[in-house]
């Protein structure tokens, strides 16, 4: 008879199983050119309940593949390791250069999918579930971006940072409009209360953001690297429990701890440690997005219709929304393609979207199995057109690097 596993120890080796599978993925995805966050979605989806894991649940005679808060605990955790790094690799200097064009990028990025979903959905839905739609399908995945860029090796170069810096904006962005649509949603529809909620989440990320710029740095360089080892985790863990606190996402906060402690003296030592910690964690977060979704919801005719709308608008929104603001930054087609190409995944905010929608009662299966749907097919896509912009772009960075000064990766001045 098989032993039947504790509930912890059920999860644990869920998970386990997991960062197994998604490391021999990788490293079989690494020989034939297809990008490492497809294989793990499709690995988790293959082991999702109503798939595989299903049976291995009925063979074992305990339901051992199953969502659940420990599972998700450490799924939150690999974002939260993803989004530190990614602003460990830029610090303010990244955040300064991106300027005016990453704002404007990640505004009308959100923006423009938005305003065409909730057009095209309130004439197929209610309005409250036509706006719960178009907020899913607005914000791109900062998880998944970041995860390309270390993927293709970009994250030292000037397109690599921008990117991550407008979407590390961008996902603000979504935050804040998530806001106000709740605020809509829920009744509170006056000009007066949606502008003080703007207003306010606005004040609170930017406060946040400038009061650790300005004293975490000091902190570093008054105590010396010694009695600094371990500080940069417990900044990271105290930020991101603050931002949680007044409503944002722990990745809000997970970026503004990068950020700082990028500038600070432990900056190198710091990226070491997150990045031995993602070759162990960085997967899961991906394997977790397919796992949580049902296969059996391919079969819906209107899941599979909804879905594919919902993503052909978000991918081709935010493309056109992020393309002239890339290229008049860069002046080059090429980063401003890999640009627009990296920012169309989805992720973080459509499955937030999705799991307050359920709770509330606000969206059903079907609306739910489509923003799902629509967060696998802008990941695969956006996966794989990026990978094959970031190549060109890369060869140009590196040519530019043995050419010397004159480098490819800062843009001409203006006219």
């Amino acid at each position: 008879m098989v032993a039947v596993p504790s509930g912890a120890e059920s999860a644990l080796l869920e998970i386990f199983v997991f960062l197994a599978g998604a490391e021999a993925i990788r490293f079989r995805l690494s020989r034939v050119g297809v990008p490492q966050i497809v294989g793990e979605v499709l690995f988790g989806m293959l082991l999702a309940p109503a798939a595989l894991g299903g049976v291995l649940n009925g063979i074992v005679g305990s339901p051992l593949f199953q969502v659940n808060d420990v599972l998700l605990g450490f799924s939150d955790f690999s974002v939260i390791l993803l989004i530190f790094g990614a602003g460990l690799e830029g610090g303010f200097s990244a955040l300064r250069s991106a300027g005016r064009w990453a704002v404007i990028g990640a505004v009308a990025g959100d923006l423009l999918p938005f305003a065409v979903a909730l057009a095209v959905f309130s004439h197929l839905f209610s309005f409250s579930v036509a706006l719960l739609l178009a907020v899913a399908c607005a914000s791109s995945s900062t998880a998944v971006v970041v995860s390309l860029i270390r993927t293709e090796q970009l994250s030292g170069s000037t397109g690599g940072r921008f990117l991550i810096t407008t979407c590390a904006i961008d996902d603000v962005v979504g935050l804040v409009l998530l806001s106000v649509i709740l605020s809509v949603v829920g009744g509170r529809i006056s000009l007066v209360a949606v502008t003080g909620s703007v207003a306010l989440d606005v004040i609170v990320w930017v406060s946040l953001l400038f009061a650790s710029l300005l004293i975490i740095p000091r902190v570093f360089r008054a105590l010396g690297p010694r009695e600094t080892y371990n500080l940069p985790f417990l900044i990271l863990f105290i930020l991101a429990a603050i931002v949680a606190a007044v409503g944002f996402s722990t990745v809000v906060g997970a970026f503004i701890a990068g950020l700082a402690i990028a500038d600070s003296v432990a900056a190198a030592r710091t990226r070491q440690t997150v990045d031995t910690l993602l070759l162990v964690f960085g997967s899961l977060f991906f394997v977790v997005v397919g796992f949580q979704f049902d296969p059996r919801l391919l079969l819906d005719p209107v899941v599979l219709a909804a879905g594919g709308l919902l993503a052909l608008i978000a991918a081709a929104g935010k493309f056109l929304a992020i393309y002239p603001a890339a290229l008049t930054r860069f002046r080059r087609r090429v980063d401003a393609r890999m640009i627009a190409t990296g920012m169309i995944p989805r992720g973080e905010i459509g499955l937030i979207v999705g799991a307050i929608g359920i709770a509330y009662h606000l969206l059903n299966q079907e609306a739910l199995g489509a923003i799902l749907l629509m967060a696998l097919l802008t990941t695969t896509v956006g996966a794989i057109l990026f990978r094959r912009t970031a190549r060109t772009a890369r060869e140009l960075y590196l040519s530019a690097d043995d050419a010397g000064p004159t480098s490819a990766t800062a843009p001409p001045p203006a006219a």
